[in-house]
């Protein structure tokens, strides 16, 4: 028998991405008494974390306050985290103890990261999740290049990620007038191995000019003190590195494993074409922590900002008894690529372009982003 919720059990929001800006920004077309916000904390725009370790952006540039967007839109917030479910009685259980029944749960988690551990003498290691890795990353840096130092850097990861993060790397360096060795590791035989080839040819020849050297075929097996150990095919090599950035392997968040409901093994919460767990039809999700059985997606936050619209009218029929919507993925998303020193590399389908131009066209749809939520 379904379970029925209180008539004063509120909407809830869990996690604070792109999906849930839009739901808060268009709170008044939500048919709920009560619409809540569970905040972990601010919101960072992944799109501009590139620009921010490289010095183009100031870390306050790229983060919202989103307790602040929801008290301007009629939305409750809460700073706090789900911790998990009680599916039969319908309630969402916080970190802090409080159970909430809810009328309707909405999941915007995000992705993580999990990166290797160091060992006394091994090199600081850096995930590209949370953001605020990054700034405190680029702060190190610049400590360091301003004092005249070098630190070898080691970049773990061939997707749009670290190919972003090696060159704003290289950026943020000549910002203090400093070359240190940079070097980027993938265990593909190409960099962006679903880019059109001759994108990825173009990068290759990009990055060499720039003097970061690209290590392909290649796996990271280890830390060890001083450096990483490496496999590449048969051979077995140490790398020197005072510095790793990981920039592979983005993974669901692991509450998504406790919550007793479908899951696809590493892509996240198992969703229908309408958003919603095919177990429990009162939650629904969107971003990188869902995952639709028919459809796999990258992780990309052009896709958490095309299912944002249908979200919201699929909470809004389900609160109010309509008729809920499918969402068709776009079979072709812009990708623009900050390559940090004005240039950046852009990708549609098989088409591709690149240089100040596209870097342009980024940061306009940056900052536009930003803009609708300031």
């Amino acid at each position: 028998m379904p379970v029925t919720a209180p008539p004063d059990a509120p909407l809830l929001l869990a996690g604070a991405g792109h999906a849930h800006l839009h739901l808060i920004r268009h709170r008044r077309r939500l048919p709920a008494a009560r619409v809540i916000l569970l905040d972990p904390g601010g919101f960072w725009y992944s799109g501009m974390a590139s620009g921010v370790l490289g010095g183009q952006a100031a870390p306050g540039e790229d983060r919202l306050d989103p307790a602040r967007l929801a008290r301007r839109h009629g939305a409750e917030a809460i700073r706090g985290r789900l911790a998990g479910l009680d599916i039969e009685r319908r309630e969402a259980r916080l970190d802090d103890g409080r159970r909430l029944p809810v009328a309707a749960l909405s999941l915007n988690l995000g992705s993580r990261v999990d990166p290797p551990t160091s060992p006394p003498g091994g090199p600081r290691v850096w995930p590209v999740k949370p953001i605020p890795h990054l700034v405190a990353l680029r702060r190190r840096l610049s400590r360091d290049f301003a004092a005249g130092r070098t630190p070898r850097l080691l970049v773990v990861g061939g997707g749009a990620s670290g190919i972003e993060l090696a060159a704003n790397l290289r950026a943020l360096a000549e910002r203090h007038g400093v070359r240190p060795a940079i070097r980027l590791v993938t265990r593909g035989p190409r960099l962006l191995p679903d880019a059109p080839a001759g994108a990825a040819a173009w990068l290759s020849r990009h990055l060499a000019e720039r003097g970061i050297e690209v290590m392909t075929g290649t796996t990271l097996t280890e830390l060890v003190p001083g450096g990483a150990r490496l496999a590449a095919g048969d051979a077995a090599l140490t790398q020197p590195a005072e510095h790793l950035v990981h920039a592979a392997g983005l993974r669901p968040p692991a509450l998504l494993d406790a919550l007793g409901l479908p899951t696809l093994p590493g892509r996240g919460l198992a969703v229908t074409e309408t958003l919603q767990s095919p177990a429990a039809p009162w939650l629904f999700a969107a971003g990188d922590c869902a995952a639709m059985r028919d459809h796999p997606l990258p992780r990309l936050g052009v896709y958490g900002v095309r299912q944002a619209p249908v979200l919201r009218a699929n909470l809004a029929a389900f609160l109010s008894g309509g008729a809920l919507a499918a969402y068709r993925p776009q079979r072709r998303a812009l990708a623009i690529l900050n390559l940090g020193a004005g240039q950046a590399l852009a990708i549609r389908g098989r088409l591709w372009w690149a240089g100040r131009l596209a870097m342009a066209w980024k940061r306009r749809l940056d900052e536009g982003f930003l803009a609708g939520y300031r």
